[in-house]
Formats: C-alpha cells, sequence, structure tokens
C-alpha cells in the first residue's frame, strides 16, 4: 500500500490514540451524562414507561457501560487529579518493572492498615440491645470487602439517613481486590494500585469505618428477646449490630484432588496472584534454555483468561518455541455458560496461542516430582483410563467453595452457599443479609451479581429500620467480559430486543477496560485508573497498522451478523427499564411507587 512507511504508520498510529481518547472520554462522559438524565426522567409508574421513554433516546446504555450509582467523597477535581497523577507509568515502563514491583515491593502488603482491637463488647460480656427506629443510629456490620461487601458499606453511607448509622467493613486483607483485572498483574498491564486500592483511601471521608481482621464466629441477632446480634473476629474482639451483611464470598476449591492444596497455586485472592507471580519469575529467570510446562485446570472463564494471558507473558519472556501451556477441562466444553459466539472466539484465541484444550481430562492427583517440577494424574474420559505428565507449574482454576462462618447457616456443613430469598435476607431472619458468591439465588458467582445486589441490600436495610417495603431483587443480565490475551477479549453484550451480541479483538478489549473503568468503587479510583491508563496508547490499539486490506478482517468486532431490527423493541425496554427503575429505586433510597 503506496505512502505507509515508518512515519506514516506512526503518525497514523498517534492519531488512533489520539481519537480512542478523546471517543473514551466522550463515551463515559456521555453515558454519565444519560445516566443522571435517566435519573430524572425515569417515570413514576411503570405503566408510564411507553409514553417516556423517547425522552431518553438511548435507554439501553445501561446494558453497555453497567452502570453503579457513584460513591465516596464530594468531588474534588485538583484534589483527585493530583493524587491519580501521582506514581503514573506506561506501559512499557509496566511491563520492564514488573518482576520487581510485583513482589519484592508493590504487592508485599501494606501493614498497620486498621489493625488492632476494635472490641464494641468484651468477649463474655452480655449482648447490648436491638435499636429501633430511625431516631437511633443503626449498627450496621458487612462482613467481606469485596464486591457485594464494599459496594454495600458505600451505598449505605450514602442514604440519607435521619440519623446516621454506625457502618463497619470486616475484611482480612487491606485492599480491595477488583478480581475480573487481576489478569492484568499478571500480563503486567496494570499496577496493584489500579487493580487492589487500599480500602483506608476508597472509604475516604464516607463514615464507614474498617476493621481488618477475619471474622471467626457470628451470634445471631435475637429479635424476640431484643438482643443485638455479635461478630467475633480472630483477635478476640467482638462487634455488636442491629444489621449484618455476610458478603465473605468463595474460595478456590484445592480439596478436589489430592496434592492440589499443597502442590497447586490458585487464582482467586491477591495472595495467589503473589504466588503465581514468583513462580513465573523463577521460570523466567532460569539461566537453563530447557523447555517449559505449565497445566491450567479448569474450563471456566477464570481457566481460560488465564491460559491465555500466561501463554503471551511465557511468549515474551522465554519464547513461543519454549512454553507449552496445556488447558485442563473436565467436561467436554469450555465456557459452558457462555454464549455459543463467545466460546469461538476463545477458541480461536487459544488456538492462536498455542494453548492445547484437552477435554475430559480430569486431574486426580498432583504430586510434587522434584525440586522443580510437579506430576500431574489424568483421568481420561471417565473410563479409568490414566495417564501421568509433568508440568513445571499447577494453576488452580476449577471449583469454588463458599466461604464458611460459625454461626451462620449454611448446607452442606458450611460448603454450600447461604440460602437467602428474594430480599437477599438469610431464609428464617430479619436482621441478617447475604450477597455475592456466599449467598445462593441459582444467578452465576461473578461481579455483575454482587454489583447489582448491593444496591438492593444497602436499600432494604434502609427501608427496614425506616417501615419501607423491601424490593425484591430483580438481576439484569447485562453480558460477559472476558480478557484473552493482550489487545483480545470477548465482549457479550445483552441487548433489548437483539440478544446477545459478541464482540472480539481489539475493540472488545477497549470496551472491557472502559467498563471496567466505570464500575470502580469510587470517582477517585476511576480518575486515577483512566488517567493512568489513557496514557499508555499500547493498551489500546495494537502496534501495528495492517498494510493490506484484507488484513482488516480480524479487526472486525462483530461475531457473526447480528440482527439491530428490534434494538428499540417495546416489550423488551418496557423489561429492561423495569428492572432499571428497580435498581434506581435501590440505588438512590427513593420510596418504591405502586
Amino acid at each position: 500500500m503506496p505512502g505507509t512507511g515508518p512515519n506514516f504508520r506512526s503518525a497514523l498510529r498517534t492519531s488512533l490514540a489520539l481519537l480512542l481518547v478523546a471517543n473514551s472520554f466522550a463515551l463515559v462522559s456521555s453515558a454519565a451524562h444519560m445516566f443522571g438524565k435517566a435519573n430524572k426522567l425515569l417515570p413514576a409508574s411503570l405503566s408510564s414507561l411507553k409514553a417516556s421513554s423517547s425522552a431518553w433516546p438511548l435507554p439501553c446504555l445501561d446494558h453497555i457501560f453497567f452502570p453503579n450509582v457513584p460513591h465516596g467523597q464530594p468531588f474534588s477535581y485538583q484534589k483527585w487529579s493530583r493524587r491519580a497523577l501521582r506514581g503514573s507509568l506506561n506501559l512499557q515502563q509496566l511491563r520492564v518493572s514488573r518482576r520487581g514491583l510485583s513482589v519484592k515491593s508493590s504487592l508485599n502488603a501494606d501493614t498497620g492498615v486498621g489493625a488492632g482491637t476494635v472490641a464494641d463488647a468484651e468477649e463474655g460480656q452480655a449482648r447490648s440491645s436491638l435499636r429501633y427506629g430511625p431516631d437511633k443510629p443503626q449498627r450496621i456490620v458487612v462482613l467481606g470487602g469485596g464486591f457485594g461487601g464494599l459496594y454495600t458499606a458505600l451505598k449505605l453511607a450514602d442514604l440519607k439517613w435521619k440519623t446516621s448509622p454506625e457502618i463497619t467493613l470486616v475484611d482480612v486483607s487491606d485492599r480491595f481486590l477488583f478480581k475480573p483485572l487481576m489478569y492484568e498483574l499478571i500480563s503486567g498491564e496494570a499496577t496493584l494500585d489500579q487493580v487492589a486500592p487500599l480500602f483506608r483511601d476508597l472509604i475516604g471521608a464516607s463514615g464507614v469505618r474498617f476493621v481488618q481482621h477475619e471474622v471467626t464466629a457470628v451470634t445471631l441477632a435475637d429479635t424476640e428477646k431484643k438482643l443485638a446480634g455479635r461478630a467475633k473476629l480472630d483477635d478476640g474482639s467482638t462487634i455488636d449490630y442491629d444489621f449484618l451483611v455476610m458478603g465473605v464470598g468463595a474460595e478456590t476449591n484445592l480439596n478436589l484432588s489430592p496434592g492440589a492444596k499443597e502442590n497447586a497455586i490458585g487464582f482467586n485472592t491477591l495472595d495467589d496472584v503473589r504466588k503465581l507471580e514468583k513462580a513465573l519469575q523463577d521460570i523466567e529467570d532460569e539461566e537453563t534454555q530447557k523447555p517449559v510446562s505449565i497445566s491450567v485446570v479448569g474450563g471456566g472463564p477464570s481457566g481460560v483468561e488465564l491460559a491465555a494471558v500466561v501463554a503471551d507473558r511465557l511468549e515474551a519472556s522465554v519464547g513461543a518455541s519454549m512454553a507449552s501451556i496445556s488447558l485442563y477441562v473436565a467436561g467436554d466444553e469450555i465456557l459452558e455458560s457462555a454464549t455459543a459466539d463467545a466460546r469461538t472466539v476463545a477458541k480461536s484465541i487459544l488456538n492462536e496461542k498455542n494453548v492445547k484444550v484437552l477435554y475430559s481430562n480430569k486431574i486426580e492427583k498432583v504430586a510434587q516430582k522434584d525440586g522443580k517440577k510437579f506430576e500431574i494424574s489424568i483421568n481420561i474420559g471417565g473410563k479409568g483410563e490414566t495417564k501421568t505428565a509433568d508440568t513445571n507449574l499447577v494453576i488452580w482454576a476449577a471449583g469454588s467453595k463458599a466461604v464458611g462462618v460459625k454461626g451462620i447457616p449454611q448446607e452442606g456443613g458450611g460448603r454450600m452457599p447461604i440460602s437467602i430469598d428474594k430480599n437477599l435476607l438469610i431464609k428464617g431472619r430479619q436482621r441478617e443479609f447475604a450477597l455475592g458468591d456466599v449467598a445462593e439465588m441459582g444467578l452465576p458467582a461473578n461481579a455483575q451479581v454482587a454489583l447489582q445486589q448491593s444496591d438492593y441490600c444497602a436499600w432494604n436495610i434502609f427501608a427496614s429500620v425506616n417501615s419501607e417495603n423491601l424490593l425484591p431483587f430483580r438481576f439484569q443480565n447485562l453480558g460477559t467480559l472476558m480478557a484473552l490475551g493482550s489487545l483480545e477479549a470477548a465482549a457479550t453484550l445483552n441487548l433489548p430486543g437483539v440478544g446477545d451480541v459478541t464482540l472480539k479483538g481489539p475493540v472488545a478489549s477497549g470496551l472491557r477496560k472502559l467498563a471496567y473503568i466505570y464500575r470502580m468503587p469510587t470517582n477517585q479510583q476511576r480518575l486515577k485508573v483512566a488517567t493512568e491508563w489513557l496514557q499508555s496508547p499500547e493498551m489500546w490499539i495494537p502496534p501495528e497498522v495492517p498494510s493490506e486490506m484484507k488484513e482488516l478482517e480480524k479487526f472486525n468486532p462483530f461475531v457473526g451478523a447480528p440482527n439491530f431490527n428490534k434494538l428499540l423493541d417495546e416489550k423488551e425496554l418496557k423489561e429492561a427499564f423495569g428492572a432499571l427503575f428497580d435498581r434506581f429505586q435501590a440505588g438512590t433510597g427513593g420510596r418504591r411507587r405502586n
């Protein structure tokens, strides 16, 4: 193609980067504007949805940008911009300094954040009385600082209380982990503070008290005797509560196969990220040029995303010819809960990255063979046929179990999630709520569900105190987002009247990043991550611009040919608006109108 010399291509890449940055800001600004506009234009009753829908030209915008109501401190641009710009690094610098940052310094947990005894009552002391009514400050204890717990605490602080409540957030870690972006820590595309900011920075001046401890037991509130509930912490201190929110989440189930707990690395917590980063660094730092074998167990989203990200990383560090990535799937399909288009995209990308996907291969045992290698025993096809394979590293992304807390009723001896009703109350309870991975509602165990539940949970606690009607939880399936390596992703959007539309490639990767920026818990964190990421064009556009028209096809974001004819279908819009209306009711603390 004429005129495609180095200078021209460099100028073109720069122009595309600037255009993408401008469009990114415009899209996010438009989303925020439309979201605020919708709050004013939303009808007083669901029966008038049709009449008012024309006032908002893009009612399906919520499905694209996954909005949640902003939390945190009042906006101060100068203060936040100074903090956001502090320590900014471009992507190239991040990749160069990844090893030193991740293990030796940045991935080491800070100490002393929220530590110490915070007892409201000495152990053995009689429980205090329950507090009733809006005139008394309600003691609300949130156990677990994941998506469900943190967002519920911040939303509770934002509601208009007659008497401000005493909100306590308890978590064993000092950092909130934005789990969908854990893969960016492994690839080196993101920093620790972008993916796992400190709770103290997120909470700010919201009025929420943070306690860094592990909860060991809960004594449920006794409404008949009017006694408050009590949470016991690992240092022996206790906190009395009027309302409890269980959001302790789930953990990787390493007990599914003998030896997995001792010899495999999970991928669910920040400690897991540290262990995996160290293991990969040890492999990369080996001076001998020997083939490297990595085994990833699990064909769900986590396993597929990990296999793609690790393949990219080892290709850059040890070379594609020296690295062998195997993905072991117990069933006959990957991503069973995903759409067919998303599976097609994932399979194609895994094949391009030379990841071996082994179906009907169940890992029965993981044993250490020598100081640097492991042996896995594999059951093939469930027919009793077994084989063994040597590997340098086993990453376990198969199966999870709810975190159990003594005193909270759970099925299966504490291994199964907590049973809750439609209002997110633990079944049979009036003062204890549960949400996220620890709660059973027959919904996917992902961040999207926990985020939506947090609005309802906060409102229902507020409604319980103020004698309002509780809102039954209504889940809006907005779609799924998967990272499949550098500038590769699969984004499935659920659009009214159209259904699931799957995007791929750099467009899907950029949409995923924008969506997660928008879903950050506070405006301060949004500004920080957006400012730093938008300074790195490499995170948004490919380094090479195609020189031939036929190569442009791989940048086509659509999978198949979506039918947009019914994008504004009246019935679908009513359903979408109905669920959105309930979310606004929960999110803004408004009264439910009949």
